[in-house]
């Protein structure tokens, strides 16, 4: 009895038993699921509910009665503050590739000065077209195309298209050749897809090809998708004001 006793708890078999245990303690620590692996990482609830507030805004704001728009218009106003504070964390689920980045005032101000100006010149152009420049006054379509509207198409064209391009074209040795090809390129896509739109004029297509010219070489210049959605969308609402404001003279 007490040569057994001393074999079960020689120093080898104690040795052996903690390697075991060891070993399972180890086994069970590897199999925990981890934070990483069963959910989202912490930066990557910023892209979905970027996404959330981006989609379910546009989608109130499209539907009818006035209600929904008027939750729309507030989600609308949500999505902005949210999209303005996550410059430069908009990293996740392929965001990395829409280059939502911050970049000096001075682009800001020229992004902006140069929608005010696009938006007055094409609309003089429209109306010495004889082109109908009266454009719609429903506010839940204003909103949306001043501001959901040119975020998600820049994100998309001035973003995932560029950098789509700038892939395509890498083997090209000169970058100033490139970037103009991926720029002029972007523009011809973005003014096709607004073919789509019933009734568009070639003039029309002219003008969104040259907008899209112009978000694209602000893109380039700043390196960030946000100014060219401040532009974008400083065009839309110059349009809307321009035309407000002429056709309310004209009465």
């Amino acid at each position: 009895m007490n040569n057994m006793h001393g074999h079960q708890n020689s120093p080898a078999d104690r040795l052996a038993a903690a390697r075991r245990h060891r070993d399972v303690r180890r086994f069970c620590q590897d199999n925990r699921p981890s934070e990483s692996r069963g959910n989202l990482n912490r930066g990557e609830y910023r892209e979905v509910l970027f996404w959330i507030l981006l989609l379910a805004s546009w989608q109130l704001l499209a539907s009818s009665g006035p209600r929904t728009g008027t939750i729309g218009g507030l989600g609308a106003a949500t999505f902005l503050v949210y999209a303005w504070v996550n410059v430069d964390k908009l990293t996740g689920l392929g965001l990395d590739k829409a280059r939502w980045r911050s970049t000096p005032p001075a682009h800001v101000l020229l992004a902006g000065t140069c929608g005010m100006v696009a938006g007055a010149v094409v609309f003089l152009v429209g109306t010495l077209a004889h082109q109908n420049m009266k454009l719609g006054h429903e506010w839940k379509l204003i909103v949306l195309q001043v501001t959901l509207g040119p975020v998600l198409e820049e994100i998309v064209f001035r973003g995932y298209l560029f950098a789509f391009l700038a892939w395509c074209l890498s083997r090209m040795d000169s970058e100033a050749g490139r970037n103009r090809s991926i720029v002029g390129i972007a523009a011809i896509v973005f003014a096709l897809v607004h073919l789509a739109q019933p009734g568009v004029s070639w003039i029309e297509i002219a003008c969104i090809t040259w907008t899209g010219t112009l978000y694209g070489w602000i893109r380039c210049r700043s390196g960030s998708t946000v100014v060219a959605a401040i532009s974008h969308g400083t065009y839309n609402l110059t349009l809307y004001a321009t035309s407000g404001a002429v056709f309310a003279f004209r009465k």
